[in-house]
């Protein structure tokens, strides 16, 4: 498939330690693009900030990689049954994340398609929680 403006939804949702329940959801038009067998959506998120975030989903049979770049620098690899680390960068300071891939399930056809990841999150070594992450993409015509 060719170059493509896309509309992508997604949704967050963390339980942490104590059992509390955060629920983050997005929606934003994006491009997408592949090249050497791998797929990229390129979209701007504000959900998380007060200012819009820069945001690449990479993703292939593999897994999948989300890129955050801007007001946060951040790069988590999702791999079915492996713990992956990278660096959460603010301007307050780093963070060493890992994450624990239980789910990984990933259809994408014709422009559209979903990902599915639970996993568990690390800062500094310390859980912070589960998560699910569920993604659609849909091509605009």
């Amino acid at each position: 498939m060719a170059d493509a403006m896309v509309a992508v939804t997604v949704e967050g949702v963390q339980v942490d330690t104590a059992g509390e329940k955060t629920v983050l959801k997005s929606a934003a038009r994006g491009k997408y693009s592949a090249r050497a067998g791998k797929h990229y959506v390129r979209y701007e998120d504000a959900s998380l900030h007060d200012k819009v975030v820069p945001t690449v989903l990479k993703f292939s049979g593999e897994g999948l990689t989300l890129i955050r770049r801007g007001a946060v620098d951040m790069q988590l690899e999702f791999r079915l049954g492996e713990r992956t680390r990278s660096v959460y960068r603010t301007p307050y300071g780093n963070f060493d994340l890992l994450v624990e891939t239980q789910k990984l399930d990933i259809y994408f056809k014709d422009g559209r398609g979903t990902i599915q990841a639970e996993y568990d999150l690390y800062l500094n070594d310390a859980l912070q929680g589960h998560n699910t992450l569920n993604v659609v993409i849909d091509k605009i015509n």
